[in-house]
């Protein structure tokens, strides 16, 4: 079975918009930092169109800590499949089907900040048979000669019969993610550090879960904000891009909506900051865009604490 709300999330931005950045041109050469793309400013841009945003429905950009892969999802003969490409002595070589995908619905790639982790949400079975029937939390771990190990189900967490989707990992550990009960209710929750795993997920509060679609959470680092989407009411399009702001009490301010220059009328999702702090990654149209991440400072109330939003997980 398809990951339901992966595919209703994809079919909303398709309705929405026709797809946008075209085919894939003609083989590139890609050398530097971010597949060798101009950075983008306070507007956000696409990224790396028609090597990696092509219009084929792609979500999700993950970094590798020192720059060298990427990994995001691609929707290939409507199934969500996990991509990756790797900067190998300066150059980028084309994007293509990631080891361990392929097979089963994968998608929502995050690797944590020493490089050692990469998870993912996935239909593949639990202990073989046949494909799950809702998607559950994953990882890999990087092994000695640099590759990824064997996927590993994280347990824990997970829920049964339910869909669990997006990691992002705060700096004591915790694991935030997406729990979707239906194609039209989702809440976020987080799941403590404990014992060398994690403990039972908590439904995060403070006006982040209302009972509206709300998911793909990435929250900083240092903890001192959360960007979410949400279809509540009051935005300018099908979902948008909220943020939510740490209170000195630990508590999270009410969110806000990032505005115009970040949402459109379209669904946009998948928030994802980069490794090194300075661009926030999102989905909308069927493809990738990238912003300078001083758009979040503008957000941020005066009373909330900063943070660099780069301490290691």
């Amino acid at each position: 079975m398809e990951c339901k709300s992966a595919l209703l999330v994809l079919s909303i931005s398709v309705i929405a918009l026709p797809a946008c950045g075209g085919a894939p041109g003609p083989p590139q050469t890609m050398r530097g930092r971010y597949l060798g793309q101009m950075p983008p400013g306070m507007t956000p841009e696409l990224f790396a169109p028609g090597v990696v945003s092509t219009g084929a429905n792609e979500l999700n950009a993950a970094f590798t800590p020192d720059g060298n892969e990427l990994y995001f999802t691609r929707s290939i003969d409507g199934r969500e499949t996990l991509m990756t490409t790797r900067q190998v002595e300066g150059v980028w070589a084309p994007p293509a089907i990631a080891g361990f995908s392929g097979t089963f619905t994968d998608v929502d790639p995050y690797i944590t900040r020493d490089g050692r982790r990469l998870y993912f949400s996935s239909t593949r079975p639990v202990e073989g048979g046949s494909e799950a029937k809702d998607a559950d939390l994953w990882y890999l771990e990087r092994q000695a000669g640099g590759d990824w190990g064997e996927p590993v189900h994280l347990g824990g967490p997970n829920t049964e019969g339910k869909d669990d989707y997006y990691t992002s990992l705060s700096d004591d550990g915790s694991l935030y993610f997406s729990i979707f009960d239906s194609n039209s209710a989702a809440d976020i929750y987080r799941a403590r550090a404990e014992d060398g795993g994690f403990g039972p997920p908590e439904r995060v509060e403070g006006g982040i879960s209302t009972g509206a679609l709300e998911h793909d959470p990435f929250v900083a680092p240092d903890d001192s904000y959360l960007i979410f989407t949400s279809d509540r009411p009051g935005g300018y399009g099908s979902a948008d891009l909220y943020i939510s702001f740490a209170d000195p009490d630990g508590s999270w301010t009410e969110p806000v909506n990032m505005g115009e220059s970040i949402n459109s009328a379209h669904y946009e999702f998948c928030a994802m900051l980069s490794q090194d702090g300075k661009y926030l990654f999102f989905t909308s149209r069927n493809n990738i865009y990238w912003v300078d991440a001083k758009v979040i400072e503008g957000l941020r109330p005066a009373a909330a604490p900063r943070g660099d939003g780069k301490t290691p997980c």
